[in-house]
């Protein structure tokens, strides 16, 4: 891999892409017409704050990784552990700095989001309560979208909310998985370590299938929604149960695939929902 590659993966481009374009989606369904600078903003912050998250998880995770995963950038020299930790001083001044701009709700939402992360990090990720820290983030990441483009909180929060607080530990617990024998080897006890593989997987499948289930209910007993929402969340379920099935696999890389195509799902589930109940 070229070098410059293995420097990007320092801020884990893939979940921070995703959630950024969770919220620039979420903004422009929340604003309607003439919000796409406000959603843009909106996502760029999420993006500074996801960057940082990011960047210190390989900080705080370096003596892991030197010995499970060396090609990742500080163990295989591309970046150094003291760039990673302005890397992410860095991007999350900046992502809280823009937060600003929209108002102090919206910043003590960002600031919630970015402190979650970085307990997380720092702090609860190698024990069994890391999932905690997704239960926290993942309601806020809708709220601090559809609140900074409308200044209102998101549809059906009762709902909405509760929702956000278990698809977030159910990545966790995915996204755990990938890396369950190197964990268990290094005496990483997260949840998938203290559930196992089968209980983990048990677990995994039911809150995936309580989420859209209850999504679906909504949907077919409330207003017609139009078609492309519904197709999203049709397409939703579909990607979820592909993760879901590729996280059963012996294979770590099959695994990761899995969680992506959870993190995918949900999002999707996410904006169709919000899309369907909103026409």
């Amino acid at each position: 891999m070229p070098r410059y590659l293995q420097a990007i993966a320092l801020v884990h481009p893939f979940p921070s892409a995703l959630n950024a374009l969770l919220v620039l989606g979420l903004a422009l369904l929340a604003g309607g017409e003439g919000a796409a600078g406000a959603a843009l903003g909106l996502a760029l912050v999420m993006l500074g704050i996801q960057f940082s998250i990011g960047a210190m998880n390989d900080y705080f995770d370096v003596d892991l990784d030197i010995v499970a995963k060396p090609e990742k950038p500080i163990p295989s020299g591309v970046v150094s552990r003291q760039v990673a930790l302005g890397v992410g001083i860095i991007a999350g001044a900046l992502g809280i700095f823009g937060a600003g701009w929209f108002g102090s709700r919206v910043l003590l939402l960002a600031l919630a989001m970015l402190a979650a992360g970085l307990a997380y990090d720092a702090l609860l990720k190698r024990g069994p309560l890391g999932w905690a820290c997704f239960a926290i983030a993942f309601p806020l990441l809708p709220v601090f979208a559809w609140y900074g483009a409308s200044g209102q909180m998101p549809p059906r929060p009762e709902l909405l909310l509760p929702l956000a607080a278990l698809a977030g530990p159910a990545l966790q617990l995915a996204n755990g998985l990938v890396d369950l024998e190197r964990d268990r080897r290094l005496g990483v006890r997260g949840l998938p370590a203290v559930l196992g593989r089968v209980g983990s997987l048990a677990v995994l499948a039911v809150v995936q299938a309580a989420i859209h289930a209850v999504a679906w209910f909504t949907l077919l007993t409330g207003p017609e929604a139009s078609n492309l929402a519904l197709f999203a969340v049709g397409i939703s379920g579909a990607t979820t149960l592909a993760g879901v099935v590729l996280s059963a696999s012996p294979d770590p890389v099959w695994r990761e695939w899995g969680w992506r195509g959870q993190a995918v799902g949900l999002a999707l589930l996410a904006l169709g929902w919000l899309a369907a109940i909103t026409a």
